[in-house]
């Protein structure tokens, strides 16, 4: 398979990305270490080139994966070539080196990417001193030294024609060949076309010539001579192709797969002309950087599917071994029983003589002669013509029998047949004894038919059913795209919210920078090795909070992905919203990666639980989507049209307000609720003199807004069915608490509060609260004074467009997700959720995960057994795919044990 440019295709590639020039750096990202790309665009147009240091470069369609943090040479690039303009790109001489040239006069940057060897990418400034290298280096035969400040050297080699060769350096070259070594034609003349080995292979057999044509110094060289002008020719034309317009071939061939009809294409090699007479198979693509492009985007998945193709086989192969071994044994049986039959049949046809031979033993063993002399004694009586010791062919006393030459005396042909006789019976005995083994033989015989059926039809049904999960693998893998929180450890509230946590310091930083927006929150747990975890809200309007259970599941995740964890202890975490995030550290203090200031007050959570639960996601086509959708519809309207209560129904208890109230302490959220109205007072476009508003604005303002509260609480009264559980869940609490006083049910309220706050502690945090006032109007103030700059400037309001647009987005892809599967839907992959246990309540497919001893590994596999046990339904085929990598235990924490009904049972 090709792997990398040749000269014909580094020229294909930047003829083709001279249409490129004139557009501006947008950015430069990082794949690996060695692969970048460079993203242009102009007014309505956009292109990224993609170069891959000593393989490729050329522009790209594929959207690839681009690395998470970008790395020191990525950044050094956007520093220099950012926002200027690529006004050139050309190779340089006839060597495999591009040189793209950013920008012009004192500001112009070039970077030289070389295509051959280990490859090298090199960016120097106007005066060619190297500014940046991806690797230091030193020639070892002019020993110049390519490192930063530097000077970049090269040849440009501007005598050098690759398009001419002369015949006589041609078979001057053949002529120097070693004696007694034979060199082959195709590659001498590879080295003079410089069109690569593929295309002059092409120009070989294209003008009658093979390439393994084996040649030495002593060759005859006529009829390569009288050649030599057409592959002058031939070769010209393609340089010509080349230069001007170049075109796109992929070479491919064919694998026939066991599962479909339609066989699997195997990419050979790219090339830009067309290669009729080398490749059996080609296929034409618009531009020859499109060509490569599908190529190398290809590799991954092809790679996925010869591996396919190899499973398929494997299972095939056993299910014939399998056949093959149970036919051999039925025939091996019967051919048993065909000779038992025969045996039987000689010594009852020979039972004088057979009844002689083992009197003569008898006797010879009764006189205690060795085995040795018996031996001797049988060899020298056959010798003298003895019949008796000539069908005794030779002895096993240590079974306690010998073995006879028994002929049919009836047919002189016949062949003579080798029978074991027994000492220990007579002739009849003998006979009878391999009749018994015949039946049995026989009987073995209609026992292995039976088994072999069943052998046989279980392996038909184990390779039908792996080549089925090869089938629904590849299938998934071809059209899975992993979706953005999936790099992350994430899953989804049991509201509907997606919250993301990180591995690593890398990631805690890459949520906070890029993904955590103003209206989320923000949740970490003082605790060695916690994540930074984010919740994503649904809303951009500052009056849709997250709701407080919610709250708890990413409270529960933050202390379950931290040593807490393994050292089996409970834990509190605390949210904060992202305003009050920052990286700027105090004076004189260092921040390491992945670590924040939090500034203002941290909001506690009640102490978490550690249990976590493995789950399962599937992934829905577009009509069960919409089925889904009609679905909820349909319950919302039921829970709807209920029935409300009227006049004549029975009125529930009147209970006092703090009885009301205690049920619901304990999920109450450490933010204060006069906090939360101090940062929510003032008018958005305040006068800059906010501070200075009279008491009696702030009190018709707060009074504005507890009469709007009153009425919105009226308005939304509640209904039917929420009464009837409020009243059952009253008539639970007295009937649980009616032997305590009123002092005790106060006191015990009082503990049970998410901060365990007693009376004596209220006094102080209302004046706390108070001293705090002052700072918070404050802030509101700076904010009232900046949001007119805002409006003047409407380029600053696309990014939020665009975080709508992303979150828009992020509802459709959970919309297309199902928990409780249909059996008329159609699935498309299956996606395994780690997330605290109360949030997979509706789940079909869970496990609960608590700390232990067990590896990730072998209790997702459990997990996984459990879900398809006595299942073969689409359901079970794509859970099953999740073994094919780590995506189903990635996310798990480390020492485990899982926990379900029926889980070890067989």
């Amino acid at each position: 398979m090709k792997n990398r440019f040749t000269l014909v295709d580094v020229i294909a590639a930047t003829t083709e990305l001279k249409k490129l020039q004139g557009m501006r750096v947008n950015n430069v990202y990082d794949i690996d270490n060695k692969t970048y790309l460079i993203k242009l665009t102009r007014p309505d147009e956009k292109a990224v080139i993609l170069f891959e240091s000593g393989v490729r470069l050329h522009q790209t369609f594929h959207d690839w994966p681009k690395s998470q943090t970008p790395s020191s040479f990525s950044m050094k690039l956007r520093k220099h070539i950012n926002q200027k303009r690529l006004t050139s790109i050309r190779v340089v001489g006839f060597d495999r080196i591009v040189e793209l040239i950013f920008g012009t006069e004192d500001r112009e940057n070039r970077l030289y990417v070389e295509l051959y060897d280990r490859g090298n990418v090199i960016l120097t400034d106007h005066e060619m001193t190297i500014l940046n290298i991806l690797r230091v280096r030193t020639d070892k035969d002019t020993s110049v030294r390519w490192a930063v400040r530097e000077k970049y050297t090269f040849s440009e080699g501007s005598e050098e024609n690759p398009r001419g060769f002369n015949p006589d350096d041609v078979i001057r070259r053949i002529q120097s060949i070693p004696d007694g070594k034979d060199e082959q034609l195709g590659r001498i003349l590879s080295g003079f076309t410089k069109c690569g080995n593929p295309i002059t292979k092409e120009i070989l057999a294209k003008i009658g010539l093979k390439w393994e044509q084996k040649l030495n110094a002593k060759s005859d060289l006529a009829e390569i001579s009288a050649k030599f002008e057409e592959i002058q020719k031939a070769t010209e034309e393609i340089w010509d192709t080349v230069e001007h317009e170049p075109k796109g071939f992929i070479s491919y061939t064919e694998i026939p797969s066991a599962t479909s009809s339609t066989p699997i294409e195997i990419y050979s090699e790219f090339n830009p002309i067309s290669m009729p007479l080398t490749s059996k198979l080609q296929k034409e693509l618009r531009s020859f950087c499109e060509s490569v492009d599908e190529f190398y985007s290809r590799i991954e998945t092809q790679k996925q599917e010869q591996k396919a193709v190899n499973m398929e086989k494997q299972a095939l192969k056993k299910l014939e071994n399998v056949e093959k071994d149970q036919k051999e044994r039925i025939e091996a049986l019967q051919l048993t029983q065909e000779q038992r039959e025969h045996m039987a049949n000689r010594i009852i046809l020979n039972q004088e003589l057979v009844e002689k031979a083992l009197l003569l033993i008898r006797s010879a063993l009764a006189n205690q002669f060795s085995w040795q002399t018996i031996e001797e004694m049988r060899k020298s009586a056959a010798a003298n013509g003895d019949p008796v010791a000539k069908s005794i062919d030779s002895f096993k006393f240590e079974n306690n029998e010998f073995f006879m030459k028994l002929g049919d005396p009836y047919d002189e042909e016949a062949e003579l047949l080798k029978v074991p006789i027994d000492i220990s019976m007579n002739a009849s005995k003998n006979a009878q004894r391999h009749f018994v083994d015949k039946k049995s033989a026989a009987e073995k015989v209609k026992k292995t038919v039976a088994s072999s059926e069943k052998a046989i039809k279980n392996a038909q049904e184990k390779a039908k059913s792996t080549l089925e999960q090869v089938k629904i693998v590849t299938e998934v893998k071809k059209s899975r795209k992993a979706m953005w929180f999936e790099k992350f450890r994430w899953f989804i509230s049991s509201e509907g919210y997606i919250v993301v946590a990180g591995r690593d310091a890398q990631q805690n930083e890459l949520l906070v920078k890029k993904y955590l927006r103003p209206n989320d929150i923000y949740m970490h747990a003082d605790v060695r090795g916690a994540s930074s975890v984010i919740i994503r809200n649904k809303s951009f309007e500052e009056s849709m909070e997250i709701p407080p259970k919610t709250l708890t599941e990413a409270a529960q995740m933050a202390v379950c992905y931290s040593n807490a964890w393994e050292a089996t202890v409970t834990a509190s975490a605390w949210w904060v919203h992202p305003s009050q995030v920052t990286r700027t550290a105090p004076t004189g203090e260092y921040l390491p990666s992945g670590s924040f200031m939090i500034r203002g007050k941290k909001n506690f959570m009640p102490p978490s639980q550690l249990v976590m639960g493995l789950g399962i996601l599937f992934r829905m086509d577009e009509e069960s989507i919409e089925r889904h959708v009609a679905l909820e519809k349909e319950k919302r309207k039921e829970a709807e049209n209920e029935p409300k209560l009227t006049e004549n129904d029975p009125k529930p208890a009147e209970i006092a307000p703090e009885d009301v109230e205690f049920p619901d302490v304990q999920i109450q959220i450490g933010k204060e609720a006069e906090e939360v109205f101090l940062i929510d007072i003032g008018p958005k476009n305040g006068p800059k003199t906010q501070k200075n508003v009279p008491k009696t604005a702030e009190k018709s303002t707060k009074t504005y807004l507890e009469e709007k509260c009153q009425k919105e609480q009226v308005l939304a009264g509640p209904s039917a069915k929420t009464q009837k559980r409020k009243q059952r869940k009253e008539k639970m609490v007295k009937q649980k608490y009616k032997d305590q006083t009123d002092d005790d049910l106060e006191l015990h309220k009082e503990l049970l509060k998410p901060h365990g706050k007693l009376e004596e502690e209220k006094v102080e945090k209302q004046e706390k609260i108070q001293e705090k006032a002052p700072k918070i109007e404050h802030f509101e103030t700076k904010k009232s004074q900046k949001e007119p700059e805002k409006a003047e400037n409407p380029e600053e309001e696309e990014p939020e467009e665009e975080d709508k647009e992303a979150s828009a987005e992020e509802q459709s892809v959970l919309s297309s997700l199902t928990a409780q599967p249909l059996d008329e839907d159609t699935l498309l992959f299956a996606v395994p959720v780690v997330a605290p246990y109360s949030a997979l309540s509706t789940y079909k497919y869970r496990v609960k995960v608590t700390p232990g001893i067990g590896k990730r590994g072998k209790a997702t596999k459990q997990a996984i057994e459990l879900f398809t046990r006595q299942k073969t339904d689409r359901q079970a085929a794509l859970i099953k795919s999740l073994l094919s990598d780590d995506s189903a235990s990635r996310n798990l924490p480390t020492k485990i044990r899982i926990s379900a009904p029926q889980l070890h049972a067989k």
